[in-house]
């Protein structure tokens, strides 16, 4: 019976691996409640002075959201540590979470978000997203000015 056991684990396929996607950066409009449209690169978007606000419907903004996505193939329960890491001027970090494990859903997809307040005149921050054996790293400018 342990024999037949193994042997059925063995045959058993592997599901595919899971592998870093996206990495998204969305900006909070605190007067309407509503996030931006991408803006991490290459998306085209000039943060200077965001927290003043651009004038139009959006208003101010003094958060940022950072969304890494998980791609695989279906739902799969995946025990591999993700981890998201903002840093600002000379290194210092913004911000940081860790998740243990990974959720995806039926489409594939999981995404794992870090809120960072008030980063809007932050310089250029820096994200950095490690998935496993992969890692990513992207820069956004948020500066601020007369």
């Amino acid at each position: 019976m342990i024999l037949a056991a193994l042997v059925l684990a063995a045959q058993a396929p592997t599901p595919p691996a899971a592998h870093l996607g996206e990495i998204r950066m969305h900006l909070f409009y605190a007067e309407t409640g509503q996030l931006s449209p991408d803006i991490s690169p290459p998306n085209a978007f000039a943060g200077w002075n965001t927290v003043i606000g651009g004038g139009d419907a959006t208003g101010h903004a003094d958060d940022l959201v950072v969304l890494a996505e998980v791609r695989t193939e279906g739902e799969q329960f995946v025990e591999r540590p993700l981890s998201i890491v903002a840093r600002g001027a000379r290194g210092r970090v913004l911000g940081q979470r860790r998740f243990a494990s990974v959720l995806t859903s039926a489409a594939g997809r999981a995404y794992q978000a870090l809120w960072l307040n008030n980063v809007t005149c932050a310089g250029d921050v820096q994200v950095t997203v490690t998935y496993g054996a992969e890692t990513r790293t992207e820069t956004l400018q948020l500066h601020c000015g007369e």
